[in-house]
This record gives C-alpha cells, structure tokens and sequence, in this order.
C-alpha cells in the first residue's frame, strides 16, 4: 500500500507540474535523467552522458543548484543520495566516462570541462532554477575536476566551489601558473583563474590517496600540500597577505583546523586525523558543506 501512495503520489506531483507549466509558459526542471552527447577520442561517434536530479520540494519559485562530482569508481545514480541535507537544494549529478574525470592519468579522456559547462548551461534553461547560485561538490577525482573548472571556466557560470579530498596537483598547477587542458589532453595552457568565486576545501591529516602535506600519491600524481594549495586559490582570488600558519588556524568543533583567507570567501579545514573518507568526520563535514554553500 504504501509503495502505491508513493507512486501516486509521485504521478500527482508530476501531473501538477506538467499542468503548471501549461497554464503559466514556465519550463520546470523535474527529478529526473537528461543526457548530454558528446564526442571525443574514446566516443568518436557520440556517447549520451547521464546527468541525474533531485528537486525539492518545498514550493519555491526557484532553488539554488548543488553540482555533485563523484569520486573514481562512483556512480552518480547513488552519489546523489549523499547530499539529501542540502534539502533546499536542487541536486545535480553527473556522470563520469568510465566512472571517472579526465585528470591526465584517469581511465577517461573525455572532454570534462565542456561537459560541466554544457550541464550548467541546460540548468539555466529552467525557470525554478536559481542561476545566481550554482555550486560545485566534488570529492576525490570530483574535487580534482573541480579544481579544474576553477582554473577553466568563466566566474558566472558557477558561484561556489567545495573540493573534498583533493587538492591542486602538478598537472594543475606549476611554476607558479594555473594550467588548462589543451585538446590533445594536455595540461601546456597557462590559465587565470576568474576572481569573484567563493571556495571551500576540506581535506584529511592522515589521507595516503592525496597526501595532505603534499607529495606522490594515486596513481603517482604528485599533490600540493593541501593548505598551500587553498592559499594559491586565495591568492588568485584577490588575496594579498601571507601563508596561515599551522598554529594560526583555529580548531573547531574538536580536530576541525579552520584557515580562512578573505573574510571567508575562501577556506580550508584541516581534518586531524582524517584519512581519505573522512570516516566518523563526515556528518561534521557535512555541515560546513552545507552552512557553507547555503550562508555565503
């Protein structure tokens, strides 16, 4: 019975949205799979790319949008799930070729980039979607692509990034420049990150996957410390002071060490003792993602 109520609920729903939109001209994103197709070296007759979405539902007019990018190996169908506390959120995953994003040594070498870029611009389409407020949510190989798009794409595409578990590395940053993707998927293009963005890493003391204090790590990437790497964010964003200090930062809650730069615009935790997951730090981590994303 009550796999029915939900599944009438659901067509009501549904039915009511479609009725809108013919009564009032507006286009409404719906929870649902859209794809995007996309052609390059491993897909040279197209491949349709899923994209999935949760909508709230609240009753707004428009809701800000969260972009989440999975970690390798991750299936956006399910990573989706991770984000219901950001409830007032239109939540928006896509999938990674080969459940990956192109960073140099991953499997794929699929036009990341331009896909994110293409995601947003069909979001924008919408009339409930806020596209004042879009923020990015990547974790592990996520993040690093987020790194990317911060390097890559223009300021108003996107408001709001947060790299989880992944700082700049080598190919991204180097002799003290940003660096593009070339089309031969290369990392050869020197780039200026746009200024305006608000920023916020996390990343654990004790990850082995993307050292915290820099140095090899996966798939012999080779990691900034992921301090210094919030630092040369902050620094592109506008910041003109010096590195924080390890014994500047500011502990709270217990084992979270806050470095903010630019009155909060950007900010990075340290998490003492945190490995590559996370682990029992997640739920606390997933409140400043969330105070973050929501109050900025």
């Amino acid at each position: 019975m009550k796999k029915y109520f939900l599944f009438i609920l659901a067509f009501n729903l549904c039915y009511c949205q479609k009725n809108m939109e013919k009564e009032t001209g507006l286009q409404l994103l719906d929870s649902e799979v859209f794809e995007i197709v996309q052609n390059w070296s491993q897909a040279p007759d197209g491949y349709a790319r899923s994209v999935f979405t949760k909508i709230p539902t609240s009753g707004l007019d428009k809701y800000p949008v969260a972009i989440l990018l999975h970690g390798g190996g991750g299936r956006a169908d399910s990573f989706i799930n991770q984000f219901d506390y950001l409830d007032n959120h239109i939540l928006v995953a896509p999938q990674g070729y080969m459940r990956s994003w192109n960073i140099s040594k991953e499997r794929s070498k699929a036009p990341d980039v331009e896909f994110i870029a293409e995601v947003i611009s069909y979001l924008k389409k919408f009339n409930n979607v806020d596209t004042t407020n879009i923020s990015i949510i990547g974790s592990s190989n996520g993040s690093a692509l987020v790194n990317q798009l911060l390097i890559e794409l223009d300021k108003d595409i996107f408001k709001k990034a947060v790299c989880r578990v992944s700082q700049l590395n080598t190919f991204q940053y180097r002799e003290n420049i940003f660096w593009a993707q070339s089309d031969n998927n290369q990392f050869n293009v020197p780039s200026v990150p746009q200024q305006g963005r608000k920023i916020l890493c996390l990343a654990g003391s004790n990850d082995k996957v993307a050292p915290y204090y820099g140095g090899q790590g996966v798939l012999e990437y080779v990691f900034l410390d992921a301090e210094y790497s919030a630092f040369i964010f902050a620094k592109a964003m506008g910041y003109t002071g010096e590195e924080i200090a390890d014994n500047m930062a500011v502990e709270d809650p217990q084992n979270f060490f806050k470095y903010s730069y630019l009155d909060g615009q950007i900010i990075h935790y340290r998490l003492q003792g945190a490995g590559h997951g996370f682990g029992s730090m997640s739920t606390e981590a997933n409140r400043i993602i969330k105070n973050f994303i929501e109050n900025n």
